[in-house]
């Protein structure tokens, strides 16, 4: 049921391969680096929607803040949803690499996803697995599960590896 690309996903969605995007931010309202930061440099709006929440909040955890992506960008082709998932607490600092990943977290997230949406076409990152130090399988693990429960409503998710070189 989960589909894998490579690529950016920012442009696929551009491109009108995902009604949503979903990706991780932590709860103090920084997007500043990942994809997060790229999402804050290209989708102002997305990051607006971040700092309309407390800064350091734990109980932003298991939540989420979303935009719609033509609120910054009216010559997109798909006006995609851009979700703000809080599935960490704090971030790790330069040279740490510790996992920080809030998996109980996630798997919330994931699961008002499924239940607040029908027939969405998801984009995912990595997400949890590279600065939130996160364990692969796990997360992998949750997103099948998603995508199975998405896959029921018509929808469908994606996976996608960032590909060097694709970042524009």
């Amino acid at each position: 049921m989960l589909k894998h690309a490579q690529g950016d996903l920012l442009q696929m969605a551009r491109d009108g391969e995902f009604d949503a995007i979903v990706h991780g931010c932590n709860c103090f309202c920084t997007m500043g680096s990942g994809i997060a930061r790229q999402v804050r440099e290209q989708y102002p709006s997305a990051f607006q929607a971040d700092l309309k929440t407390q800064k350091g909040d734990i109980n932003k955890l298991g939540n989420y803040t979303f935009t719609f992506a033509n609120n910054d960008d009216q010559t997109i082709k798909n006006n995609f949803m851009i979700y703000n998932a809080y599935t960490q607490y704090d971030f790790n600092r330069s040279g740490e690499l510790k996992d920080v990943f809030e998996y109980t977290s996630f798997e919330l997230i994931l699961r008002k996803l499924a239940h607040n949406t029908e027939n969405f076409r998801f984009g995912f990152p990595y997400i949890g697995m590279g600065l939130a130090g996160g364990d692969k399988i796990r997360i992998v693990a949750l997103i099948e599960n998603f995508a199975q429960k998405i896959s029921k409503t018509g929808g469908s998710v994606t996976l996608v590896e960032f590909k060097p070189g694709s970042l524009i």
